[in-house]
């Protein structure tokens, strides 16, 4: 078979890709090739956290698209991993105009009763002299990112026209002279009109005489780390974010809480890291979050560690392979791979269509 589009990659903007191209062109044939598991790799491992919040209008039209595709995915089975939030930010008062130039929504200040519960989760919280707490009074949301791959994937093979092959590592892309191209991997071959490339952080296949360094931006790894503690929350209570220190708490369910903070590593191998912190991730996360709240420190159980790629930019970015017209990579997720996936799965799919 010849597919219209082969999709390389099974996360959630592989997943998100195949589910567009299902929307705007359901005629097409989709091959979803993927190397280990539905949503393995990044995707597994990201908080997902859906902040209304961009600096720049290039982020704020990919936030508003895809938070127009997420409002049609709750309204399916793939809603049962989308969860709206509250939001709390402690950031400086200072600073205050600086966040709210960066917002989607108002800010106004916490009422009693929402810093209550704030302190009910933190209980010796620390807010520094001249911070102030505020929130929005739409629920930001969170997305349960490999469930909600897996389950948007399953819609896309229900509708017919899309195949998902486990097990298929592509190494190499090449364009015959009809202008098709042949995905080589190590169990056979596959063929395509159109290929999307969704490989998070991990080496794109060789394309042709194009290799993969020879996209116009360079993008690094970086390693990225959470904890896990133990807090006296549900899993609708606020999430709390200290815009000083780039951390968040997060509860995920009662008596659970994701700690997300700024691991500063750079240049680490995706093939290297299984998802487990080593005792640096645990040690500096500590005592970041120490800083807030000792006690939610004193309750960390363990983590989690994988990498992204990020860009210069640090926004994800879709080019066309140099070359190869309707080949197409999802680069560098930049930490917001979840939440501007669908804009960059509509991006992707648009640029691939435009080749015919």
């Amino acid at each position: 078979m010849t597919a219209d589009i082969a999709i390389v990659g099974a996360g959630v903007i592989g997943c998100l890709t195949a589910y567009e191209v299902g929307r705007r062109h359901p005629d097409w044939d989709i091959v979803v090739l993927e190397r280990h598991a539905v949503g393995s790799g990044a995707t597994a491992w990201s908080a997902g956290a859906r902040f209304p919040m961009a600096a720049t209008p290039e982020h704020r039209r990919l936030a508003t698209e895809s938070d127009d595709v997420f409002a049609e995915l709750a309204e399916t089975p793939a809603g049962d991993f989308i969860r709206p939030v509250p939001m709390v930010y402690v950031t400086e008062r200072d600073h205050l105009d600086d966040l709210r130039a960066r917002m989607l929504l108002p800010l106004r200040e916490v009422s009693p009763a929402e810093r209550d519960c704030v302190e009910k989760i933190l209980v010796d919280m620390v807010v520094r002299p001249g911070e102030i707490l505020v929130t929005h009074d739409a629920p930001g949301f969170v997305v349960s990112a490999r469930p909600l791959a897996e389950a948007v994937l399953t819609l896309c093979v229900a509708r017919g026209r899309t195949e998902l092959h486990i097990g298929q590592t592509v190494t190499r892309i090449d364009r015959n002279d009809a202008g098709l191209y042949r995905l080589d991997t190590e169990e056979g071959s596959w063929h395509a009109k159109r290929v999307v490339l969704a490989t998070g952080p991990w080496a794109l296949p060789e394309i042709g005489r194009s290799q993969p360094h020879d996209f116009p931006v360079k993008g690094r790894t970086k390693r990225v780390a959470a904890l896990h503690t133990r807090l006296p929350v549900a899993s609708n209570d606020p999430m709390v974010y200290f815009t000083e220190d780039d951390l968040f708490v997060l509860p995920t369910s009662r008596g659970a809480a994701l700690v997300s903070f700024f691991r500063d590593e750079w240049d680490s191998n995706p093939e290297e890291l299984d998802g487990r912190p080593d005792s640096l991730d645990l040690t500096l996360g500590t005592e970041v979050l120490a800083s807030r709240s000792q006690t939610a420190a004193d309750h960390v159980i363990g983590g989690r560690t994988f990498c992204d790629l990020y860009l210069p930019q640090r926004l994800p970015a879709v080019m066309e392979s140099p070359g190869s017209p309707g080949v197409v990579a999802v680069l560098g997720g930049s930490g917001s791979g979840v939440r501007l996936g669908p804009a960059l799965a509509a991006q992707a799919v648009r640029q691939v269509a435009a080749h015919g």
